[in-house]
């Protein structure tokens, strides 16, 4: 008894041994730099460039003013007393006025800076009473601005309808080439499911989008996952993403047509959706493009390039094409949280900056409209107002 006792002992042993060899393997073991690089993962990359474009230009004031360089190691104090001089004399390299935009996002990019790793502060230089001086300047220079007529910025606008007829009718737009099918994709898939501008675009693969059937037998294109964007990052509570969808028409613009013949000519050597068109390829070669994605910086100028093509009457922005789907689905009455469950955004409010603006189209007919008020002439007639004399 004795001996089998110290047997199963000793396999106890061993088997513990083997569980706490794995619990030890199980987690990761990270140093802090590891830790802030993950807690800068937080941020969008066009956040990261805005964070360092509002430091370096407070840096090149810093040093312009002869003042300490190391803001971020500064007391309450003198940092609420630094930051009303910078709000107050921050100017472009002519010397002129920052867009109103501009300016708050620079306040934004020095409160990110000195919030997150490694100086992790815990200060608020927007909310903390100890910067309402320098916030009073800030905010004074925000209606200075304005109220001189300095802010020359404009929203996005949406793709005017006679721009949109244009793009197709110039052939920029069409299954013809691969330069143009490629364009043509681009476009329904920004239009169709609202993206905002180069987002992802490099990240998507073939096996991306599926095809499939709605209860009435009508096919539509989806995405297979749920990406990773601005407004749905991942944590947040309830971060709901509705199914998109891209339906099928019956005529020669179909998007699911041109997206079909696009896969079928995509290099099959390359996992990219987006790839580069190969300027050589004829209307009957089996491959149109090569085993090489896009580049980032074409992505990004897609809808400016294509307004260049096409000729357009403006020089549009991808994310014109947000705006226009937006602005179109407004215009037809649909209802604000079927706007937002496409478009991501999480209040009405969001959607509504996007439609202040009026068509083209409306413009024409207000203008229209206040100048025959100025044609009209005056009535007369029987019970006409008389005159003394008359």
């Amino acid at each position: 008894m004795a001996q089998t006792f110290d047997l199963r002992f000793n396999l106890n042993y061993l088997d513990e041994e083997k569980e706490t060899d794995s619990e030890e393997s199980r987690f990761d073991d990270l140093s802090a730099e590891d830790l802030d690089q993950i807690g800068e993962g937080r941020h969008e990359e066009s956040t990261k460039k805005s964070t360092k474009w509002g430091v370096r230009l407070m840096k090149e004031w810093c040093r312009e003013k002869d003042v300490p360089q190391d803001f971020e190691q500064l007391e309450v104090t003198e940092l609420a007393s630094l930051l009303r001089r910078f709000y107050g004399e921050a100017r472009k390299q002519d010397g002129s006025f920052y867009a109103l935009k501009s300016y708050r996002g620079l306040r934004a990019a020095i409160h990110r800076h000195l919030t997150g790793a490694p100086f992790n502060r815990r200060i608020n230089i927007v909310r903390d009473r100890e910067f309402s001086a320098a916030n009073n300047v800030y905010i004074g220079m925000l209606k200075k601005v304005k109220r001189e007529g300095q802010d020359l910025s404009t929203p996005k606008s949406p793709i005017s309808e006679g721009d949109l007829h244009k793009m197709f009718e110039s052939g920029v737009l069409s299954m013809k080439t691969p330069s143009s099918l490629l364009n043509m994709v681009w476009f329904y898939i920004e239009f169709h499911f609202c993206r905002r501008g180069r987002e992802g675009l490099r990240k998507l693969q073939r096996p991306s989008f599926a095809f499939d059937v709605d209860d009435l037998n009508q096919e539509f294109m989806y995405l297979r996952f749920n990406e990773s964007t601005k407004n749905h990052p991942g944590d947040l509570k309830n971060d709901f993403q509705s199914a998109k969808r891209m339906y099928g028409t019956c005529d020669e613009k179909c998007p699911l047509k041109a997206i079909k013949k696009y896969l079928s000519k995509l290099n099959p050597e390359c996992n990219h959706f987006v790839q580069r068109p190969m300027p050589s390829a004829l209307p009957s070669s089996v491959t149109w493009y090569q085993n090489a994605p896009l580049g980032v910086n074409t992505l990004g100028n897609m809808m400016a390039n294509i307004s260049k093509k096409a000729p357009l009457s403006k020089k549009y922005t991808n994310h014109c094409v947000r705006v226009t789907t937006i602005t179109a689905l407004s215009n037809a009455g649909i209802e604000a949280r079927v706007i937002m469950a496409l478009s991501g955004h999480r209040n009405e409010t969001s959607i509504r900056s996007y439609c202040n603006d009026s068509t083209s189209a409306q413009k024409r007919h207000c203008s229209t409209i206040l100048h025959n008020a100025l044609q009209t002439e005056p009535k007369t007639g029987s019970n006409a107002e008389c005159r003394p004399g008359q």
